[in-house]
């Protein structure tokens, strides 16, 4: 296998250099080189002495985890031998999202003819009582749409809709779960699913809205509103220079010492900076960075633990097996992030936050976790608005737009809110397709975690042993979860197939 290993290394060498790159990119808005650098990833991919060699190591007798480091292997080559076309495609795409990616990190929305960051935006929807002024705030998103489409967008969907009929798939969404190595059904039955629980959601957030903002309907700009509401201590004001410690501190009450990680953060806010939340596994069990953009309240410590938790994540692979880490699944990933990103409304974080007033912050936080428990299947509407994108005709901005309110009343039985929804400002659409399914089946993953490690150790809640939880998701997890795919792992651990009904 040592030569497998050296075409993984010299991959990796690369993957590495062009992940910098769009670091660079992300957090200063300049590019030195982000297409060259995967164009040389694409040479690698395209060597055919390479590619004859693995496909080789598949046909001779090996133990079960090498043949997976083979399979991931050969599965990440195989489109760059289909056909000529078929390569150039894949630049041409990567060229488009990069330039893409570029307008977004650099455009700031503007409110009343001034300019406002995404940070400024999220502060006027968590605090601002005046609904017409939230209202404004939630719209200016949308403005993005706009110089999003003019620089190519559409072409981009064209490009990628393209790219899976030369490669062979019925559609993009199924040529982009192949590669993920997840089953097309997987998705089967989620729109019916939520439109199931439409009328006990919508009298159970009603039920939130009466009792907090004297209104009958949520609005989309109420939304984040409400949850200060529900938890005031979301809003409060905190001193983010000071940021690392209480991270660091929650971290170390599951056993895991982030100190000794090589984790570099850029957490506040400058022009042409990318104005959202990323980790950046530059190499794993080497180097991570973590870009966010924080003003100073509390409820920004759910992304810093968030992307802290991606950053422990790349940290606990084990450095040397880099293809197996190449198999790690973006669900599980994406899962754990989530979950870390969840304990900064558990006591265990928040405690020091609210001295002498601990108990009142945890009931008003439960509280709040509860009505976030009843949105949580509303994201499926977004996630098929990003598939439909790649299975319906898109000609015009007013095509997309109207996929997102018709995706919309289909999934979640919800009407236009305004002319223009706001879609563009969510990057995954531009740099990283059919990737939103990620986060709720991380989730899902999440909630199986915990009830298999409740009753494997005889305990009503995680937090009754942290620490054997972080060893449970460091040793059962994130080691391994390379050596198996999404569905595999899922399967192994809890002994049943995904399925959402892990949510209830």
């Amino acid at each position: 296998m040592k030569k497998i290993i050296e075409i993984a290394r010299e991959l990796q060498d690369s993957d590495s250099h062009h992940e910098e790159l769009v670091w660079t990119q992300f957090t200063t808005g300049y590019d030195f080189g982000i297409d060259d650098a995967y164009k040389k990833i694409v040479e690698i991919y395209s060597d055919k002495k390479k590619y004859d060699l693995i496909k080789d190591y598949g046909e001779k007798n090996l133990s079960q985890l090498d043949k997976r480091r083979v399979e991931i292997l050969e599965k990440k080559f195989h489109p760059y031998h289909l056909s000529p076309e078929l390569v150039e495609l894949d630049k041409r795409i990567q060229e488009l999202s990069t330039k893409l990616s570029g307008i977004l990190n650099t455009h700031r929305a503007k409110i009343d003819g001034k300019e406002v960051t995404a940070a400024n935006i999220t502060e006027i929807l968590s605090m601002e009582p005046d609904s017409e002024i939230r209202k404004k705030a939630f719209l200016a998103r949308a403005q993005v749409n706009f110089p999003l489409v003019d620089g190519g967008f559409i072409e981009l969907l064209n490009l990628r809709k393209e790219y899976a009929k030369l490669y062979g798939a019925s559609n993009f969404v199924e040529y982009s779960l192949q590669r993920e190595e997840l089953e097309v059904e997987i998705f089967d039955g989620w729109s019916e699913q939520v439109r199931s629980t439409i009328p006990e959601m919508e009298e159970e957030r009603n039920q939130f809205a009466r009792e907090y903002l004297s209104s009958e309907y949520l609005a989309p700009w109420d939304e984040i509103y409400l949850k200060g509401k529900i938890a005031p201590q979301l809003n409060k004001a905190v001193d983010m220079m000071g940021f690392y410690e209480p991270v660091k501190a929650l971290f170390g009450r599951f056993g895991i010492d982030i100190s000794k990680d090589n984790t570099t953060y850029d957490i506040f806010s400058r022009r042409n900076k990318s104005e959202w939340a990323y980790n950046f596994p530059i190499r794993n069990g080497v180097d991570s960075r973590i870009l966010a953009n924080v003003k100073g309240r509390f409820y920004e410590f759910d992304d810093l633990l968030h992307e802290t938790g991606h950053s422990v994540h790349s940290f606990r692979l084990p450095p040397d097996d880099i293809v197996l880490n190449m198999g790690d699944s973006d669900i599980i990933a994406e899962g754990i992030a989530n979950l870390f990103g969840s304990f900064s409304t558990e006591r265990i974080f928040f405690e020091d936050f609210f001295k002498g007033e601990a108990d009142e912050a945890e009931k008003a936080f439960n509280k709040n976790n509860q009505y976030k428990k009843i949105n949580q299947l509303r994201s499926v509407a977004l996630i098929l608005f990003d598939q439909r994108l790649y299975i319906n005709n898109i000609n015009t901005i007013d095509d997309i737009h109207q996929l997102f309110w018709n995706t919309n009343k289909e999934v979640l039985d919800r009407d236009p809110y305004n002319d223009i929804p706001a879609w563009g400002f969510k990057i995954h659409h531009t740099s990283h397709p059919i990737y939103l399914h990620n986060y709720l089946m991380g989730d899902v993953t999440c909630e199986m975690l915990k009830k298999v490690f409740c009753r494997k150790n005889i305990v009503s809640s995680i937090m009754e042993k942290p620490e054997a939880f972080g060893s449970f998701l460091v040793e059962d997890v994130m080691k391994v979860s390379g050596a198996y795919t999404y569905s595999e792992l899922f399967k192994k651990i809890s002994g049943k197939k995904f399925s959402l009904d892990f949510l209830k």
